[in-house]
Formats: structure tokens, sequence, C-alpha cells
């Protein structure tokens, strides 16, 4: 770790003497210090060192009938703290040059459970013309759309109703209208994957493709995102070991609003997605049932909702998010497939998370939330992996979270 940030620092160091010697260069450095404490009454499935919060668990019985998950727990972490680089240089090809990467301290965990490891969230390089822009390298997935997300106290911004994804992507944009963009995406997967399928994305030959269309104007926003994509899971068949070219498809359409009211500003958004697990969503894929012994895969659908009413006060911001996801069922007949899913067993969910942030200046705060999360999990299956007879489990987190940005 220690070599990481010394390495780092010396990356950061050259780079303030090269801008300094060619003053084509402009260099910015910008990110944030942020400590979260949480507390949640009960057992829950998480990411990122319990940043991102997923789904309470569902029961488990020891010998004596006591559920091992009706358990509290809490921590304190600042490992979601950031830094940022961003260099604005000389004109390439008649656009305006830009490159931008940024790190933070929520990689996977070592085996020893070691809070801190470095890792990187976006890493590219940008040119914009007088129309039209173009983007190389890691990115946020169209999905995330960085002009209408929740505000939210906790790091997730309503995932996982609300995806939460950054891919290395060719992005191609281009103005149509003073107001109107349409976007198109190329894109593979780095270390946000889909479920069971590491190097799927890479082995399939085909990259992830989608069409964004946004709308801008005074106070209102509104997007349309459609997408696809094709997945080789594995190399030899996992039933017969014999070697396959079986794929997973996946895709999704949404649709994004955003309205600044004047005293409040209401964002929402409403998810169709099959087999998106990469975007940290509920789903994932189930086995097609076929008549032979060879896998073949069925992505599992979603639908998703989620919507957040936040205050325009400068000082004290309250806001609220209401959330709720549903387990569709697959395309196929099919059976469920362990592994392969976020909460394949789960038949919906649904959140509520009040909050209010207290503005010591625009980019320094403190806030606090309470997140109240309901997961009914299907003690069974129909006959297209949708889970059915359920039990409802709930957990209340509780978060206290100071920002210091610069």
């Amino acid at each position: 770790m220690k070599k990481i940030l010394t390495t780092l620092m010396l990356a950061v160091i050259t780079t303030l003497v090269i801008a300094q010697e060619k003053k084509p260069f402009k260099v910015e450095i910008h990110g944030f210090v942020g400590v979260n404490a949480y507390l949640d009454t009960r057992q829950s499935a998480t990411a990122r060192n319990g940043n991102i919060y997923l789904f309470p668990k569902p029961a488990d019985f020891d010998a004596e009938g006591n559920d091992l998950n009706d358990k509290a727990y809490s921590d304190i972490d600042a490992a979601f703290s950031r830094f940022s680089i961003g260099v604005s240089g000389p004109d390439m090809f008649g656009a305006k040059s830009f490159a931008f990467m940024e790190g933070d301290f929520l990689g996977d965990k070592s085996p020893d459970h070691q809070d801190v490891n470095f890792r990187l969230r976006h890493a590219f390089i940008r040119l914009n013309w007088d129309k039209t822009s173009l983007l190389v390298g890691q990115y946020w997935h169209p999905l995330f759309i960085t002009e209408n997300f929740a505000n939210t106290v906790n790091l997730s911004c309503g995932t996982p109703y609300h995806p939460l994804n950054r891919q290395p992507m060719v992005r191609l944009g281009y103005k149509l209208h003073e107001k109107v963009e349409a976007i198109g995406f190329l894109m593979h997967q780095n270390d946000f994957l889909d479920k069971g399928m590491h190097d799927a994305s890479e082995n399939s030959l085909i990259p992830e493709t989608a069409l964004q269309l946004k709308y801008k104007s005074e106070g209102f926003f509104a997007a349309l995102t459609g997408g696809y994509k094709v997945l080789q899971p594995a190399l030899s068949d996992p039933n017969t070991g014999i070697k396959t070219d079986a794929k997973a498809k996946g895709g999704y359409f949404t649709g994004s609003v955003k309205k600044d009211f004047g005293a409040i500003t209401v964002k929402t958004e409403a998810l169709f997605t099959a087999g998106m697990t990469n975007v940290v969503m509920l789903g994932g894929f189930a086995e097609k049932d076929n008549d032979t012994e060879e896998r073949e895969y069925t992505a599992l659908r979603n639908f998703s909702w989620w919507a957040d009413v936040e205050s325009n006060s400068q000082k004290v911001k309250p806001g609220i998010l209401f959330g709720y996801t549903e387990n569709m069922g697959a395309f196929d007949k099919a059976k469920p497939l362990a592994g392969y899913t976020i909460g394949g067993n789960i038949a919906n969910m649904y959140s509520i998370v009040p909050r209010v942030k207290f503005m010591a200046t625009p980019k320094i705060w403190f806030g606090v939330e309470w997140m109240y999360v309901v997961a009914a999990y299907g003690g069974s299956y129909d006959e297209y992996a949708k889970p059915i007879d359920t039990t409802s489990y709930t957990n209340n987190r509780l978060t206290a979270s100071m920002r210091y940005t610069f």
C-alpha cells in the first residue's frame, strides 16, 4: 500500500512540474475527505466496505431456532475519501482536450480484511468540438446519469434501485439541437462484473452497446437510455466440461426526469433491466430449461423505480428517497442459478430514506439519514425462476456523515 501511495504522489508531483514547464497544460487537483458512521439493525448484504447498502439478509437459523441474521452491526469508515487530477491541455485535431483520473480506497478487501485498498474510479481522455464530443477511457456507465441521481447522505445514490457502475468505453456524443444530445457507447467491463462471469465480456468479443438521448433546458432534464450486451460466461460447459460458446444476453431501457420547482428539486427514474448485476442492481441470470445437458442462460427481468425530493435551501437541506424494485422472472422457463445473481431470491423490495444535510458551505457539510428497507424473500420459485411464497425482512440503517470537498 505504501508503494502505491508513494508512486501516486510522485506521479502527481511530476505532473505538476510538467504543467509548470509547459504552459498549455492546466492541472487541477480535487477530491474530498469523507467519514461515515452507520448502524444496521439487521445483518445485511453490502458492498465497498459496507458503504454501498444492498438489502437485509433473510433468516439463518441455528440448531435452536435462533435467527443468526437478527443482529445489529455498526462501523465507521473513511475509505471512500477520494482525490482526482484534471488536466486541460492544448487543442487536439481542432478539439479542446481534457484528461481526468480519480481514485479512492474502496478496492476489494485483502484476505486479512484490511479495509484500505486503493482503486481506480475514472481515467479518461475527452475531446470537445462545437457539436461533437469523444471520450475514451473508464467513466460512468450510461445508466448512471450524472445529471440525475439521488443526493443521499450515504454513498450509494439509491443503489440497488439506481445503477452504479464505471466501465472502460468509447463514448461519442453529438448535439442534435441546442437542448438535445445523442450519445453512443461501446463498452467492456473492469471491476464491475456480472456475477459469476469473470472475463465474460472479453470472451464474447462483443462490446456492450448503448444509445442515450438527453434533453436539457433551464430547470428541466430528461433522458432515455437503451442498451444491449452479450457475454460468454465460460469456455467449458459447467454441466458437461465440454468446450462451449454459450452466450448470456442482457439489456435495459430507462427513462429519467429531473425538475427544479424553485423551493425543491424532484428527480425520478424508471428502469427495465435484464441480467444487469454489473450495475449493482437485483437480478442476473438463470439456467434455461432445455432438452439437453448443456447449460443455456436466460436473463432475469427486473423493474426498478426511484424518486428523490430535496430542498434547494442553502443551509439546511432535507430530502427523501423512495425506491422500489421487483423480480419479474426470466424470459424463458428456467431454474435458479446460484452465484449468478444479486438478490435472485428476492421477489420485491422497497426503501424509504429521509435525510437532512447541514451545509457549512456548498462543499462542506454534515448529514444524518434513516434508511428503512423491506425485502420479500421467496421460499420457492415458479417455472420462470421468479421467487414466490415470500417472507419479508426489515432493516433500519442510521447514518451520520461528514464531507469536506476541495
